[in-house]
């Protein structure tokens, strides 16, 4: 008779004693509750150009809004940054980086697309305008050397005729060598390592987007080991204004980025979310706030609703947004931002309302980091709104306004996104600060579908290598939860072998 039969045996005749009246299984605990997305959120000028591709691709609205703000952070750049504070000579460039978060069918690649295209638009038309030119810098270069080598075969004819001629004339250059072929910017990469995201850098000082399809890729990769140098400049780049100097063997030495300005902006899938959270949080990974640094990072519900709309773009909602990213990119800096004289960044101020909002805001920030009231991983998040209240209202001030100084409204704004914002990030969070729910919820999935059977052990979870409690420890977090929940009643007996430890499912 086999360990496991004994044990069933005995606990048969046990279990009445041991079990005469089983408690009423709790549901499981739902992922935390979000804010509503608002069009209030965002600056006027975009408010229908978000709302009319929401529309046509029946998909939340929180997607298209994240993504035309990491479209703008790309084409403005480093170009020009806010100094929060009067004095201090804390810059904060607009550079963000955000995350979509749905399941598959949901729209979310379609959406960046969709909404992206006035930005590719304008590098294809920028890419074009310069290759005309270069055309024709390289037409006058050929004339030149043809003009040239005609000046010289005369002087060759008058030397033949008269050695003793002067043709000083002829040797001269007439042509204008200071002309360069140019390059033209580049605004988006989709794949890139380290090192050739630094050379794209240095060809485009304003900095650039990575646009990642699916962003677990991305993550994953800088996870791995061998990639620490890789992982420490996308931290660097994520402050937007800091330099970096890279030196290897094969790409050479003393490659200077003056400001390493990197946007990210990619989808990803709730359920590899879920496994990335707990990994990176359970210690090692996680613990430099790469993560945290996705501030634009929105996991809406999906309405179960659909209505079939079939009708044209908003001409005129895509013809504003198409002549704003023309504008932030001809953005005359000189005219409207303060040069400092240590600082390589032109920056506004705020206005005098606005300053103190924010003063009051931050001051209520800081507190709030230091209560200890919050998961480490929530209040390291949240320490990065720092840079990103102001980055926002930034942005919202350039596409509203031409004043000098960033207006009340654009700060406001900014903080009540920003606190929609934050009720997705914890939704996000609660992966890897209530670790063992979602695994709870597959065992008892299992369970009610027959695959797994009752009474059964830990054991008996992980060999089978189901996804997200594929490990001891997993299954042992899953059980946890359920032994909570009064979902699963534990029983141990004790044979002629070693003890068995049982777990029966309670159903309701």
């Amino acid at each position: 008779m086999s360990l496991r039969e004994s044990a069933e045996r005995a606990l048969e005749s046990i279990e009445p004693a041991i079990n005469p009246r089983k408690q009423t299984p709790e549901p499981l605990p739902e992922l935390p509750e979000v804010v509503q997305f608002d069009y209030e959120y965002l600056p006027v000028v975009i408010r229908d150009y978000v709302k009319d591709i929401s529309e046509r691709m029946q998909c939340p609205p929180d997607f298209a809004a994240v993504n035309t703000y990491l479209m703008f952070s790309a084409v403005i750049g480093c170009k020009i940054g806010i100094r929060p504070k009067r004095r201090d000579n804390w810059v904060i460039v607009p550079n963000l980086w955000g995350a979509v978060i749905g399941g598959s069918g949901v729209m979310k690649s379609p959406n960046r697309s969709e909404v992206m295209k006035p930005l590719k638009q304008l590098q294809i038309e920028i890419a074009q305008e310069i290759h005309q030119r270069n055309t024709q810098l390289r037409n006058s270069g050929e004339e030149s050397k043809l003009r040239q080598a005609a000046k010289k075969s005369q002087a060759k004819k008058m030397l033949k005729n008269d050695p003793a001629a002067d043709i000083s004339e002829y040797l001269k250059n007439d042509s204008d060598n200071s002309q360069e072929v140019e390059t033209a910017p580049r605004f988006i990469t989709n794949d890139a390592t380290a090192e050739a995201l630094g050379q794209l850098m240095i060809e485009n000082p304003n900095g650039i987007l990575f646009e990642a399809d699916e962003l677990i890729g991305l993550l994953k990769s800088l996870d791995k080991q061998g990639q620490e140098g890789a992982r420490a400049f996308y931290l660097t780049a994520a402050d937007g204004n800091q330099s970096y100097t890279i030196d290897r063997i094969m790409r050479g030495t003393n490659l200077h980025i003056e400001s390493t300005c990197l946007s990210i902006i990619g989808g990803i899938q709730p359920g590899v979310l879920g496994e990335y959270v707990r990994e990176a949080l359970s210690g090692g990974a996680g613990a430099d706030g790469l993560l945290q640094r996705f501030g634009l990072m929105v996991y809406p519900d999906i309405s179960p609703k659909y209505e079939y709309i079939d009708r044209f773009p908003d001409k005129l909602a895509r013809d504003t947004v198409n002549d704003l990213v023309k504008k932030l990119h001809d953005l005359d800096v000189q005219a409207i931002a303060t040069i400092g004289e240590y600082c390589k960044t032109p920056y506004l101020h705020f206005d005098d309302v606005a300053q103190e909002i924010f003063i009051e805001w931050l001051c209520n920030l800081e507190k709030r980091l230091r209560s200890d009231e919050d998961h480490p991983a929530i209040v390291s998040h949240l320490s990065k709104y720092r840079k990103l209240v102001p980055a926002l209202a930034l942005i919202n001030h350039l596409c509203d306004s031409e004043e000098k100084s960033v207006s009340e409204s654009s700060l406001l704004r900014a903080l009540a996104y920003c606190e929609y914002l934050e009720s997705h990030a914890r939704r996000v969070y609660s992966y890897g600060t209530q670790p063992g729910i979602d695994a709870a919820k597959s065992v008892l999935t299992k369970l009610k579908k027959g695959k797994l059977n009752s009474p059964f052990t830990v054991r008996d979870i992980y060999r089978k290598c189901w996804a997200g409690i594929d490990t001891p420890k997993k299954a042992e977090a899953a059980i946890n939860v359920l032994l909570d929940y009064n979902h699963l009643e534990k029983v141990e007996t004790f044979t002629e072998g070693r003890p068995a430890t049982l777990l029966h499912w309670v159903q309701s």
